[in-house]
């Protein structure tokens, strides 16, 4: 998991005003932390974000706290999930959302976006039903991290989700050298963006803080492996086929 509770006998050292500053994350982590565990068709977490997992860790009390008072929604989760989501495809006011937690790096999350993903979009993202979202969780090493960062760089141009599919289609060995700092510039000539301003941007780190903050709230959540989702705050493990989603968002279409 993400985050240790702390013993019933430790003391509760938050003061009530920074436990209320923190609630809205902290309610989420109450709800989902213990859904989102790597199982089954997923790549399984490695210690990656050592620092910002120990940082996730130190809210532990604060979460005590909450247990004791209160359990998020559903509503509540997605709502602060999407806060912290910057990509979104579909109708904005789509009844059911769901959000992608991956690696660009990791082979299941390569097979979900190059299958099941296409069809969820055919099905139901163009209809109107579903809109999709995606969080980083890049724990598999730096080629991880340097591809999300490069995916954001191509974002600024409006790019984002051609730089996403062109990884997943292309997807290469881990930390092999397939997304390396060169090959994702290349990536972007292919792309047809500015070079220059996509280059600056990789080089200069513009996004490392974004991307290294959403590997560190998707650990809050109690992520631990992907390609991991929830829609609509029910949470699903793994790359599953799409009758699984179909079967969740059916449900949702129902209610």
């Amino acid at each position: 998991m993400g985050i240790e509770l702390p013993e019933d006998n430790v003391e509760i050292e938050e003061s009530k005003s920074a436990i209320d500053n923190k609630k809205n994350t902290l309610t989420v982590v109450v709800a989902i932390v213990m859904l989102l565990v790597g199982v089954g068709l997923g790549y399984i977490g490695r210690g990656a974000f050592g620092p910002e997992a120990i940082a996730a860790s130190g809210t532990a009390t604060a979460v005590a706290y909450a247990i004791q008072t209160r359990a998020a929604t559903n509503q509540e989760v997605m709502k602060a999930i999407i806060a912290q989501t910057n990509h979104f495809r579909g109708d904005p006011n789509a009844p059911i959302t769901l959000i992608e937690f991956s690696d660009f790096q990791c082979p299941y999350c390569s097979q979900w976006a190059t299958e099941t993903g296409p069809q969820i979009e055919e099905l139901y993202v163009k209809t109107g039903k579903v809109r999709v979202g995606h969080f980083h969780f890049p724990f598999l090493g730096d080629e991880s991290l340097w591809a999300a960062e490069a995916s954001e760089c191509a974002g600024d141009q409006g790019k984002y989700w051609e730089y996403y599919e062109y990884l997943f289609e292309n997807h290469g060995g881990e930390n092999q050298g397939a997304f390396s700092k060169d090959n994702l510039k290349i990536i972007a000539q292919t792309l047809g963006l500015d070079s220059q301003t996509f280059d600056q941007c990789l080089d200069s780190g513009k996004h490392t803080e974004l991307v290294t903050q959403q590997g560190m709230f998707a650990r809050q959540l109690g992520v631990q492996s992907t390609p991991s989702f929830i829609v609509n705050g029910t949470p699903v493990v793994g790359a599953q086929p799409l009758a699984t989603f179909q079967q969740i968002i059916d449900q949702f279409l129902k209610q």
